[in-house]
């Protein structure tokens, strides 16, 4: 799978706010920087997310953490998930001692966050807000948006979000300002 098929679309554009698209992006050298600091690789995908599409929204759901957020983020976040651990019932897929090791990769506007273990690239995990049970989604960043793009509920709570076609809104200055716009998912 590629995100080749994903549509950019920004609703400032659309409603004539601002006169192109413009995408905040990271580069190749930044990726590798990260990666060599944290002595991680990313999950085959991410690269290529933050490099063609950036900073934003995909779907208007799932926001994937920039290299120097993850960076500056991901001992904060590590303390967090070791302080507040509740997926307990999700110990057999992913350990409370695995999870506190990972690195927090995106999360969805519900609160849900996606994560990935340093020695274990080729799976990655969600963490739901809204359920006990933590569930593997995925062993590619690929994998890992499709996962999460389709509402499941399960007797322990629930997490995703359908969507039926897929695109990226690129976060831009009106952001700051006037607030995200969202794309109707028709």
């Amino acid at each position: 799978m590629s995100f080749e098929n994903v549509k950019v679309i920004d609703p400032y554009v659309e409603n004539g706010m601002l006169d192109n698209i413009e995408l905040t992006l990271a580069t190749l050298d930044e990726v590798k920087e990260v990666e060599a600091k944290l002595n991680i690789s990313f999950p085959a995908g991410y690269k290529e997310y933050v490099i063609t599409f950036g900073r934003g929204d995909y779907c208007n759901y799932i926001r994937i953490d920039m290299p120097d957020q993850i960076l500056s983020e991901y001992e904060e976040y590590q303390r967090f998930l070791d302080q507040y651990w509740f997926w307990e019932m999700g110990e057999e897929v992913l350990a409370k001692e695995k999870a506190v090791e990972s690195i927090k990769i995106g999360s969805t506007i519900d609160g849900d966050v996606m994560i990935f273990h340093p020695n274990k690239s080729d799976e990655l995990f969600v963490l739901p807000r809204h359920d006990d049970m933590l569930y593997r989604i995925g062993s590619d960043l690929y994998e890992a948006i499709d996962w999460l793009c389709v509402s499941r509920s399960y007797d322990t709570g629930s997490v995703g979000e359908t969507h039926e076609r897929r695109y990226f809104v690129p976060w831009n200055r009106l952001v700051e300002t006037h607030g995200w716009i969202f794309v109707e998912n028709n």
